[in-house]
């Protein structure tokens, strides 16, 4: 790492190998900032807060060292200040308070192109010797390195995402605070991007993954040392820091990181290292007045009064303000002030349309007293301060003058153009929104869209004319029009389907309507009769009115007649005409408008209409579809659930359930639901229950009868117990923990089940249990049941194997199946040992090299057997080994003495076969003693 250190400035450019590093106490805070200058080209901007009185002088850097995450690195050189200490070509930095200088490097950097995953980032960072002395919540900080570091996020779809900047914090790292005093701060970061930040506490680095060691935060510091209330937190959305608070005079240092995200995605890092220098003074920080969040509307005014105030009356109070309203482009914020106890301010922001964005824009007031301290260099500021942090949101204004036009085929819609903020950057065009029934509701002032106001969206994608037609209208109906304007982001590729921070604007005002009736109009579609076969239902309409704008029997003369057309179901496909009304010769005669019909399936169907109206036999126009309520009621547990459905031009209001009386053979009303759907509970299982539904509807004309009333087909179902009972509890042992590493003599192998059931109501309905086994806990299968509730133990008898899983489910009367009880699995308890002498002597006793009996769960053995020489003499898979002292490929017999072997065997368990070292060594070797004599 290369410093360079004054003044010697000019010669070490030349010399940078040659320059030795000087480590004395110096750093109090710092930061990095970058922003996007080209393709994959970022300058990145070092900004450090140093000690400056002597030794700490010495260590004053005119150029440091970065590295940029890529593998290279870079000498930036400082850009802030005077040359006069002594000139040399480089500023000095500068004094921002006694003993606090600050220094900015700046340096541009091109990368190659995005990182390679898995990473997709790279990492700018800054490390140097040492930190200043005397730092309270550190251990010995003058030995402790000082490190930063920025991450620079570059996405796998980053023609989706972009380019990054980082955010910009106008608020230094140094800040005073006062001993039992609540102390706040605020970085005051503003994305040059308007991206979403978030921000979050950190330990403070000393190099790449490492924390300062043995660091705590000032609030841990401050329990330590008595204080179990003291609390030290960081609003993870505006920023703002609260120590409540400092016990202890000092300097105590803090860290944190703010995460940028755009479209949902982390986009980016910084790390702010900062100082909190605490004092023990007389003195108390001002107070401002509480400022709530607002919003404000593009085009309007924004104005606020600030007020702060000082307990020490000999004060003066400073206002401030800054953040991002003060740093746009185009009319920015104004604060005006008159310092005082108290004192007083004044802000002002004329908004505009460029203004609008998702991320509420934020002003941090400031309010400052006038207290100093003596120092070194005299007197020395070292105000108290108050922050208040105040979030604005800019939406969008609403569009203005909508209106709408009735005729008998639709609506046609009209709005003021241009829009006021058309010239928006992030202006998308607009959204058409409509609702049956007038609603003249005014919007909230910062109520934008039309979330929860009962309005559905005409428009699929956005439309930039200002003229909108809808064509979806029934006749008689009233309807209440609304249109928003969009707004949102594009990525770089433009692509509409990965737009983001999406926005709307404040609706407009309702357009309402009424539409003509210039043709028939259906108002009932009932069920008469349910039946399978012989089902009826009552279809009733009205005629057009005659005159204005409704039907004109000039232009459309009679004779006049209906057609009635059916179909089944309530999507009214496959029509058929079913009925036509003989012609009435005038429109006072043309008061035929019932129609009943019979013969059909009303039990497991609905059926639909539609009326078609003829002048002088050519078409005028049809009545909207109307289809019939269907009913359908599914059983449960003692109780039925009832829903129904239909398809209407009118609105349908509520409902009324209808329950038939076994002791009088008729239908009671029951209750009365606002929406589709009924649960009858308190039932009797396997009894019958008989139901219908009455709709009341209506239109929006005065001139349509109303209530308008419709029944659904009868239904009827019988409760059933559908509810499953809790599942129990399971255990599960066998002998494996009696015969751990011993031999162990059984001819089957038994694991003993043992469950309980759970104290709870649910379980009063159980009746028996069932067993499932698996060879893992996904692959179980049903083995077994018990025959009755008490019995609650069950063995598991197998011929070669202990290893398994198992569950157990509880079983009501009516062969409701609980969950699985906790799956239980247990694993074999494998031994197999070999002995270390054999005597092949022919004897009969102990002739054989096996091991010893019995062994389990063995499946099979990689074993060889060596000569002193290395030769091989035996080789087998088998458990058994069976080997008699013969060389195995010759057939002669081996002459004694001491074999080696080596080899593994495999252990049947749970998850497979597990290979182990024969003889316990690693890899498997052990000897042999082959003994001939008797």
């Amino acid at each position: 790492m290369i410093f360079l250190k004054k003044p010697y400035f000019l010669l070490s450019l030349l010399l940078f190998s040659g320059v030795q590093m000087v480590f004395a106490t110096h750093y109090r805070a710092g930061e990095i900032l970058y922003r996007v200058v080209g393709n994959y080209r970022i300058e990145a901007t070092v900004i450090t807060y140093s000690k400056w009185s002597s030794p700490s002088n010495l260590a004053d850097r005119d150029t440091i060292d970065i590295t940029w995450g890529d593998g290279s690195r870079s000498y930036l050189v400082r850009r802030n200040g005077p040359d006069v200490n002594p000139p040399n070509g480089v500023p000095d930095g500068v004094f921002v308070a006694d003993d606090i200088k600050k220094n900015v490097y700046v340096g541009e950097h091109q990368y190659p192109g995005a990182p390679p995953p898995p990473n997709r980032y790279y990492i700018i960072n800054f490390y140097d010797q040492n930190r200043m002395e005397s730092i309270v919540n550190m251990s010995n900080s003058v030995n402790v390195p000082f490190y930063l570091e920025d991450t620079v996020k570059f996405p796998t779809d980053l023609a989706n995402i972009g380019f990054n900047s980082s955010p910009i914090l106008y608020y230094p790292p140094i800040d005073y605070a006062n001993v039992n005093d609540t102390f706040y701060h605020n970085p005051l970061a503003v994305d040059p991007d308007g991206d979403s930040l978030i921000f979050e506490l950190m330990p403070p680095l000393q190099n790449v993954n490492a924390q300062v060691p043995l660091y705590v935060y000032p609030d841990q510091f401050c329990r330590a040392a008595g204080r179990p209330d003291n609390l030290f937190q960081m609003n993870r959305f505006t920023g703002q820091i609260i120590w409540a608070v400092p016990c202890q005079q000092g300097i105590f240092n803090i860290a944190f990181v703010i995460h940028e995200y755009r479209q949902g995605i982390n986009i980016g890092t910084l790390e702010r290292d900062m100082q909190i220098i605490v004092l023990n003074q007389n003195n108390d920080p001002p107070q401002l007045a509480l400022i709530p969040d607002t919003c404000i509307r593009a085009g309007d005014t924004l104005l606020a009064q600030i007020t702060a105030r000082d307990r020490n009356t000999g004060q003066t109070v400073t206002l401030s303000a800054d953040g991002g309203p003060f740093r746009v482009a185009v009319s920015p914020a104004k604060f005006s002030t008159t310092p005082g106890n108290p004192a007083n301010g004044s802000f002002r922001w004329y908004t505009t349309c460029d203004h609008i964005q998702v991320q509420p824009y934020m002003v941090l007031f400031r309010a400052a007293d006038n207290y100093t301290l003596s120092g070194p260099g005299g007197a020395n500021a070292a105000n108290l301060v108050d922050l208040k942090p105040w979030m604005i949101r800019v939406i969008p204004p609403p569009v203005e003058n909508l209106k709408a036009l009735a005729d008998k085929n639709g609506v046609t819609l009209t709005w003021d153009n241009p829009y006021i903020c058309a010239s928006s950057p992030y202006f998308r065009g607009f959204s058409i929104w409509k609702k049956t029934g007038c609603d003249p509701f005014e919007p909230e002032y910062c109520e934008t869209g039309l979330a929860g106001r009962g309005y559905t969206q005409l428009t699929t994608n956005n439309i930039q004319a200002y003229t909108y037609r809808d064509n979806t209208t029934v006749v008689g109906q009233e309807y209440s029009y609304r249109v928003v304007a969009e707004f949102y982001k594009l990525p770089p590729n433009g692509l509409e389907a990965l737009k983001f921070d999406l926005q709307q604007s404040i609706a407009s005002n309702e357009a309402c309507v009424f539409m003509p009736i210039n043709v028939p109009v259906i108002i009932n579609v009932s069920i008469l009769e349910t039946d399978i076969t012989d089902g009826k239902v009552f279809v009733r309409w009205t005629k057009p009115l005659a005159g204005g704008i409704n039907l004109d029997t000039i232009l459309f003369p009679p004779p006049y007649r209906f057609d009635v057309y059916r179909s089944n179901g309530s999507s009214f496909s496959s029509p058929i005409m079913i009925h036509s009304t003989p012609d009435a010769a005038s429109f006072a005669a043309l008061n035929d408008t019932v129609f009943v019909d019979s013969l059909l399936d009303t039990k497991t169907t609905s059926w639909s209409y539609r009326i078609l109206f003829y002048s002088n036999n050519d078409t005028v126009g049809a009545t909207a579809t109307a289809s019939s309520i269907f009913l359908d009621v599914l059983a449960s547990d003692q109780a039925l659930n009832l829903t129904w459905g239909e398809q209407v031009p009118w609105i349908n209001d509520s409902f009324a359930i209808f329950k038939l009386n076994k002791l009088t053979s008729l239908y009671d009303s029951i209750a009365v639901s606002y929406t589709h759907t009924f649960a009858d509970t308190g039932l009797i299982n396997d009894s019958l229950y008989c139901y219908f539904i009455k709709g009341y509807g209506h239109y929006g004309s005065a001139f349509l009868p109303a209530p308008l009333i419709n029944l659904s087909e009868e239904d009827c179902q019988i409760p059933v117990d559908t509810t499953p009972p809790c599942p129990p509890v399971l255990s599960v042992t066998n002998d494996c923990e009696l015969h751990l590493e011993q031999s162990w003599t059984t001819e089957e192998y038994v694991n003993r089940l043992v469950w309980i059931t759970q104290n709870d109501p649910c379980s009063n309905q159980i009746h028996h249990f069932y067993i499932y086994y698996g060879s893992d806990s996904s692959n179980m299968v049903r083995i077994d049941s018990t025959g009755s509730r008490e019995d609650t133990t069950f063995q598991h008898i197998q011929a070669d194997n202990l290893a398994g899983c198992y569950a157990v489910t509880a079983v009501d009367r009516a062969g409701n199946e609980s969950a699985y009880s906790n799956v239980f699995c247990m694993d074999n308890c494998p031994y197999y040992i070999l002995p270390n002498t054999f005597t092949p002597n022919g004897d009969g006793n102990n002739d054989w090299f096996r091991p010893f009996k019995p062994y389990r769960f063995v499946s099979k053995i990689e074993m060889k057997i060596y000569n002193r020489w290395g030769e091989k003499v035996f080789e087998t898979t088998d458990p058994e080994i069976n080997w008699d002292g013969r060389d195995q490929k010759t057939g002669k017999e081996l002459s004694e003495g001491v074999y080696l072997y080596a080899g593994y065997y495999f252990e049947q368990r749970l998850g497979g076969l597990i290979q182990q070292p024969l003889s316990g060594q690693k890899k498997g070797g052990g000897f042999i003693h082959l003994i001939r004599g008797k």
